[in-house]
């Protein structure tokens, strides 16, 4: 890992704060966190001072420069090292890189640093296709390899293995970073980087349609922001533009459950009534598709999913009941009080 990636994973630990409480105090994902302390990114500049004084150090502790008087070689490195990250100086940085692991030979933190400074510089200073852009490839992929083997610390390796799946493929050896891309714990992002043709286009579209089902239960949480959720049936449309849900009935079903209930907070109960109509339809939709699809598999027709398909067999299902039912048992909630008067709510009720 780059040594910033190092200093954070050992004041984090020191702070006794886990990735994903570090990265909620930083208003960042905990993916973001990871990534710094695996030497897969770095932090953005404006992280540096927030992340130095959750963390409890000034700006040169958090670079390791206050460390420096046992060998302040090294400290000079890393200085130097992780400025170029500021200026995007890649030729410097291979040069830094080159240095350091002349001088610090068996260091797997510095050879990290040559790996990507390698691939960095087949690909900012090569003329692509050119032996020499394969040859600063090879190299990278060889030091990769080196830590990936030799290398005891599972993070350091997890992010030469990260590297090496990226590098891989620009010489011919596809099948190696996939095999490789498969023992990451970020596996599906790193498989775009191998795969290829329809495979490539089916796992893209398996994430896109696991990541709009993250998107939409994130919007939705708390049921109780009425844009939030809207949006979120905005965005299913937008991904899902020929109305083949399939799935996203489902979705669709509970997202004007929620409207509703917003609705009816906010005392606008006939579009609160007008919205639950939507979801009964939904949920009608949702079984007679559910149906069809026990038998043969479903495919999405939408541009954005057209390579995969909905099999009900492979659902979980969280209890016994129908989605037509769970809807009559939505409307005995009492944040539907305010309507359960009013004749086209109790119509509702005879669906």
């Amino acid at each position: 890992m780059n040594h910033i990636g190092l200093r954070i994973k050992e004041l984090r630990k020191k702070k006794d704060l886990t990735q994903e409480k570090l990265a909620e105090y930083l208003n960042v994902s905990f993916q973001a966190v990871s990534k710094w302390e695996t030497g897969a990114s770095s932090p953005d500049l404006s992280m540096i001072v927030p992340l130095a004084r959750l963390l409890g150090v000034s700006t040169d502790a958090l670079f390791g420069l206050a460390d420096t008087a046992e060998d302040p070689r090294q400290g000079e490195l890393r200085a130097q090292y992780e400025e170029t990250w500021k200026t995007g100086d890649t030729a410097k940085r291979y040069e830094i890189a080159q240095a350091a692991v002349a001088e610090y030979p068996g260091n797997f933190d510095y050879l990290k640093w040559l790996a990507d400074a390698e691939g960095a510089y087949a690909i900012h200073h090569c003329e692509r296709g050119t032996a020499e852009q394969r040859t600063h490839f090879e190299n990278a992929v060889r030091y990769f390899e080196r830590i990936i083997e030799d290398c005891d610390d599972e993070d350091l390796r997890n992010s030469a293995i990260h590297g090496i799946v990226l590098d891989l493929p620009s010489i011919g050896r596809r099948d190696e970073a996939l095999r490789y891309a498969k023992q990451h714990p970020d596996c599906d992002a790193l498989l775009k980087c191998c795969l290829t043709g329809e495979d490539w286009e089916r796992h893209r579209q398996e994430m896109i349609f696991r990541k709009l089902d993250d998107l939409v239960d994130e919007l939705e949480s708390g049921k109780h922001d009425l844009v939030a959720i809207r949006a979120a049936e905005k965005i299913i449309k937008i991904v899902i533009d020929d109305e083949n849900y399939l799935w996203f009935h489902d979705v669709l079903m509970h997202n004007y459950i929620w409207q509703a209930m917003c609705l009816t907070r906010q005392n606008r109960f006939e579009e609160a009534v007008s919205v639950l109509r939507k979801s009964h339809e939904q949920a009608v939709l949702y079984e007679e598709m559910f149906d069809k699809a026990k038998e043969t598999p479903i495919s999405y027709t939408s541009s954005v999913l057209n390579k995969i398909s909905f099999d009900a067999n492979r659902m979980i299902k969280s209890g016994t009941s129908t989605l037509t039912e769970d809807f009559g048992e939505y409307l005995s909630w009492k944040e539907f009080d305010a309507l359960r008067d009013r004749d086209d709510f109790q119509e509702l009720l005879l669906l």
